[in-house]
């Protein structure tokens, strides 16, 4: 009797790297839908949105860069710009999305990576949705976390499905996790409670269109006013395509009515499912500007609270500062770390004027 012979591994062709331009979108879109486990449509939807409708994109500007092997994408991080300001000057930023790298030639990725890293000679660099290794990879390149990006707060309204999310990541039975959470959901109900009052439902006043958000910041100088940390410039271009051109059904926004007088606030707002079946609603808030104190977060979090208490499970919020989160955490809010920061920024040719943020989660493509 012979021994059979050892199967050999098939070998991987090497891959080659290449710029990505807009002739390359729909290949693209392929590739992002198959390694993310999304429909292609809804990709290809999304992308043309974030990327070619971008009002920050120019001419010039390179899609992306990626790997091809034997003719098929194998990898790719996509260019994303965005404006900040500081005072009044305008910074603009080459942020990346869509880091993916196929498992075959995952030890690819960081060819793609620095390929990205050499459009910091021309522009600071960021990144909003970073994963355990591409944190690695930012840290190598020598990047700082973006303040905040370590962790998101939870505000939990409804425990039962969450507390059914808990029990599943222990137990491999739906039918145990479901009852058990049912039964967990009072307990942590009673020890972990939202302690923030409701506020007036008609703190929020629902803004329908961009321009009705720029008349807000005219008539009040509130989004347009100076600031002396790094924030998004959101101008009339910006805030149309962010918040009314994307297709999320979703997102919602509105002004707050400050305790200062005569003032409002921007707020926005976007829902999103978490959980292993989609079980978790949750609100995710977008943006807050111009920065407001504790005291503040606490009026806008009851004003959320009375608007979408009854549909929502949780209130999601991220970048929030140390403070902030002690204030947060004390009032019920549910601190949950990252293993690594999601976002990252790189400024090797010293263009920034500070490096003190006012970070929110609408820039780059953490929560869109």
């Amino acid at each position: 009797m012979t021994t059979p012979a050892p199967i050999q591994p098939q070998s991987t062709r090497p891959a080659d790297l290449v710029a990505l331009a807009e002739k390359d979108f729909l290949e693209i879109a392929s590739f992002v839908a198959a390694q993310s486990g999304r429909d292609q449509p809804v990709v290809e939807a999304h992308l043309r949105w974030f990327l070619l409708e971008n009002p920050a994109r120019r001419p010039e500007d390179p899609l992306g860069f990626g790997l091809r092997s034997a003719d098929r994408l194998v990898g790719s991080i996509l260019c994303s710009p965005q404006v900040f300001r500081c005072e009044k000057k305008e910074i603009r930023f080459m942020g990346s999305s869509m880091f993916y790298v196929d498992a075959a030639h995952r030890g690819g990725g960081g060819r793609i990576f620095l390929q990205y890293c050499r459009l910091g000679n021309r522009h600071p660099l960021f990144g909003t949705s970073a994963n355990l290794e591409a944190a690695a990879l930012w840290k190598a390149a020598g990047a700082s976390p973006i303040p905040g990006s370590d962790c998101e707060l939870f505000g939990v309204l409804r425990w039962a499905p969450i507390a059914e999310e808990v029990t599943h990541r222990r137990s491999s039975s739906r039918l145990l996790s479901r009852l058990a959470g049912s039964r967990l959901s009072g307990v942590a109900s009673m020890f972990c409670r939202w302690k923030i009052d409701s506020v007036a439902f008609d703190a929020l006043r629902p803004l329908a269109s961009a321009e009705e958000v720029n008349d807000l910041a005219v008539r009040q100088s509130t989004i347009h006013q100076s600031s002396r940390k790094l924030t998004a410039a959101r101008d009339l271009p910006y805030i149309r395509w962010r918040y009314f051109s994307g297709g999320d059904a979703t997102t919602e926004v509105f002004g707050f009515q400050s305790h200062q007088p005569d003032r409002q606030v921007l707020l926005a707002v976007n829902q999103r499912l978490r959980g292993y079946r989609g079980q978790i609603k949750t609100l995710n808030v977008l943006d807050v500007y111009p920065e407001v104190s504790p005291n503040e977060w606490l009026r806008i979090l009851g004003a959320l609270r009375a608007r979408y208490g009854t549909t929502v499970d949780a209130v999601v919020l991220r970048g929030q500062n140390a403070e902030q989160q002690r204030v947060l955490c004390e009032r019920g809010f549910q601190r949950r770390a990252f293993a690594a920061p999601n976002g990252w920024f790189l400024d090797r040719s010293k263009l920034l004027p500070t490096e003190d943020w006012y970070p929110v989660p609408a820039d780059g493509d953490g929560l869109i």
